[in-house]
């Protein structure tokens, strides 16, 4: 509640209310019934004296005026459980044993394809009114040879959900893991971390507060998160055969089990193993192709017997045997896909065929309970089903095949992540190692704003990440530097700095591999400024040193200039503007010496951002006006853009805000309505707080207004700055 907070800050800053009316010039009384909750959203100006007389740092004032929003400011609550399963049933025990847990963790555990997520998932549905404060989900990976879920990207993830600002994530994972438990304290949630490795795995992920639960689902048994948490263990086996009978019988028709056929059912269900995935893939091809039960049983027959819970090959060859040629391709290509799940369009160039011709494949697939369309447009598939069809590929694709299949794939995702890169940093250098035309079939996604490249990288990060990691052991190294390249800025704007690093420590190797040096320097560059973000700058002046080194020892000049570029803003984050002001320098000799009016003009602004930031604003004025006129003689607009928008900074800066006007007003007329929608938003912020600082109140708040929306349909994390600025 909105008074506990004002009554707690007001005793910390050991003040009586009397004390605390008399410093904000809001009355004694209605701190009184702001703190009795007689009043349970104060008025913003209000809030805002409040705030200035309790004399809150700026995330502390973000947080008090945050609360005084009530219900209607808070974000709402997550809701990230998959959708119930169809059709669930048995499980009766294991439903009761989870109602009856009291513990704040409870680990379930048992073989794949046993069930363990269809539980966890249909339990949290019908619990869900006990968790009015949401209900997080994630599915760990954590057997999956590629892509496991590192406790860094869930808790990030998390945060996320909860409503936690961008600009209010830390870098280290200790500090987000204590965000993330500050944010889950006291609130009735329930986590759900599915297809948990270890108990390392989970640890970081659980919240706090004895308010909130957690279900764990492994393969394993958790022993040492059981010991340390006090966890409720609940280990899974296969249904028995009443139970797997009832659970085929519903898949195969109404009353099925029960009827003359009821022994055929049986027969089919202990040839499966009793495993559920393998009974839900029988009921599948049942559906599809109308048999009946006793033709089933019949078809089922093999000289091994009956086989194990884990030995359900012929059920699964079985039900690839049935697919249409195309369907049988699609599903076995599928085995090569290292990502957790795959959209369409990827799919598409996986198999080299026409969108709606894949889109038909896929419906055949999940009809057959072969794929699950997880999301709109995504699939994925269980573990032991990706395993069987990496066997199918192996055994029926030739290598040149496999290869040409990846190789579309690589394309598609990286040129769609290259053009998305150059939608969402359009000041970025250009690609030092040049894509070339996609191969035939590896159609990539049209990316055409800004929002629709966010929206894509949003969704595909985790399985690019993952994807250039393979690229590294296919020895496709070309590849898995450009996708490399192709996701810093979002990584780096997502304050995704971990994963950063390890796309250039992969780009690293491959430039490595391919004995490309200026590659090699590029990927050491980046590593620096990464490291640099981290704090970790002894590593970060270690890849620098080796980024000179190869750049000197190729003569190349230009790379000793971006290096030192780079190594000032390194500097810079250390706390030494010094040495970042002389390496901007150094750096704007070189370019200019070799007459690059693009990178001499991205030297320049830096030198004269370095500059007003030591003080020296006069001194920097000339080259912010030098980087202008590289610029324009570049034909770089962005860049251009970015010179106009801190020229008025500067300008305000020198106490002079009528003077940064028109250079706020000039690059807004260069922007257009449509073309570099960040730029234009930062325009309109910092053009709103000019007009605020020349009196002009009213035409403040339509440019913050304007901004805000741009920013807020980007998902941009500056749109919470200016949401403060209108509240206020």
């Amino acid at each position: 509640m909105f008074g506990d907070m004002l009554r707690d800050l007001r005793i910390r800053a050991m003040l009586t209310q009397e004390e605390l009316a008399a410093l904000s010039g809001v009355s004694e009384r209605q701190i009184r019934e702001i703190e009795s909750g007689r009043v349970p959203v104060p008025r913003a100006g209000t809030v805002r004296m409040l705030a200035g007389a309790l004399n809150l740092s700026p995330d502390d004032r973000a947080d008090f005026q945050h609360a005084a929003q009530g219900d209607a400011g808070r974000p709402p609550a997550p809701e990230q459980l998959p959708a119930d399963v169809d059709g669930f049933t048995g499980r009766a025990e294991a439903l009761r044993a989870l109602d009856a847990a009291t513990s704040a963790v409870v680990a379930v555990s048992g073989p794949a394809g046993v069930g363990k997520t269809s539980l966890a998932v249909h339990w949290s549905h019908l619990a869900a009114p006990r968790f009015p404060d949401g209900r997080l989900y994630v599915d760990l990976r954590g057997f999956s040879r590629h892509d496991s879920m590192e406790p860094a990207e869930v808790v990030r993830g998390f945060l996320d959900a909860l409503g936690v600002p961008l600009d209010r994530v830390p870098s280290g994972l200790t500090a987000q893991v204590a965000l993330y438990r500050s944010h889950t304290a006291g609130r009735t949630l329930l986590v759900v971390l599915d297809n948990a490795r270890d108990a390392e795995q989970v640890r970081p992920l659980l919240p706090a507060g004895p308010a909130a639960r957690t279900i764990v689902t492994s393969r394993r048994r958790l022993t040492a998160l059981v010991a340390e948490t006090g966890a409720t263990a609940l280990t899974l086996d296969v249904p028995d055969l009443p139970e797997a009978v009832e659970l085929l019988g519903r898949r195969l028709g109404p009353g099925t089990a029960r009827t003359r056929r009821g022994d055929a059912v049986a027969a089919i269900a202990a040839a499966c193993g009793r495993l559920p995935l393998a009974l839900a893939l029988v009921g599948a091809r049942a559906q599809l192709t109308g048999f009946p039960p006793d033709a089933i049983a019949t078809e089922l027959r093999n000289p091994r017997g009956r086989i194990a819970a884990l030995e359900i090959d012929v059920v699964f060859s079985w039900s690839y045997d049935a697919l249409s040629r195309d369907a049988a391709r699609l599903f076995r290509l599928l085995g090569l896909v290292a990502g957790a799940d795959i959209a369409l369009a990827s799919a598409a160039a996986l198999a080299g065929r026409a969108l709606p011709e894949v889109r038909r494949t896929l419906a055949e697939l999940t009809d057959a309970s072969m794929v699950v369309e997880h999301a709109p447009g995504r699939y994925r598939m269980h573990d032991l089903l990706h395993a069987y069809a990496a066997e199918r590929v192996r055994a029926e694709e030739s290598e040149a095949a496999r290869q040409e299949a990846l190789t579309r794939l690589l394309d598609h995702y990286t040129h769609t992540a290259y053009h998305a890169e150059l939608v969402l940093n359009p000041v970025r250098a250009p690609i030092p190692m040049a894509l070339g035309a996609p191969v035939d079939g590896a159609e990539p996604k049209p990316v055409l704003d800004l929002a629709a490249a966010v929206r894509w990288l949003k969704a595909e990060y985790a399985v690019l990440l993952t994807t250039l990691r393979q690229a590294e052991e296919e020895g496709m190294h070309r590849h898995a530097w450009q996708l490399s390249w192709a996701l810093d800025t979002f990584l780096n704007d997502e304050r995704r700095w971990h994963d950063e690093g390890a796309a250039w420590a992969v780009a690293l190797r491959a430039a490595t591999a391919m004995t490309d040096r200026p590659a090699a320097a590029h990927a050491h560059r980046f590593l620096s400024a990464v490291h640099g973000r981290l704090d970790r700058f002894e590593e970060a002046h270690a890849h620098m040193r080796e980024a000179l080194r190869l750049s000197l020892a190729a003569g190349d000049r230009a790379g000793e200039a971006e290096n030192r570029f780079v190594l000032s803003y390194v500097y810079w984050l250390q706390g030494d503007g010094e040495h970042a002001l002389d390496q901007a320098g150094r750096s704007l000799s070189l370019f200019t010496e070799i007459d690059d009016p693009y990178w001499a003009g991205k030297a320049a602004l830096a030198v004269g951002w370095y500059l007003s930031e030591l003080g020296s604003l006069q001194e920097a004025l000339p080259y912010h006006l030098q980087a202008l006129e590289l610029q324009r003689r570049a034909g770089d607009r962005p860049n251009e853009l970015v010179a106009l928008d801190t020229l008025g900074l500067l300008h305000q800066r020198l106490g002079d805000p009528m003077s940064a006007i028109p250079h706020f007003r000039r690059g807004l007329l260069l922007a257009g309505p449509t073309d570099h929608p960040a730029l234009r938003a930062q325009l309109l912020g910092h053009l709103g707080d000019a007009s605020e600082a020349v009196g002009d109140p009213e035409t403040a708040h339509e440019h913050w207004r304007e901004a805000y929306e741009i920013f807020r349909d980007l998902g941009h994390p500056h749109a919470a700055d200016l949401r403060r600025k209108l509240q206020a």
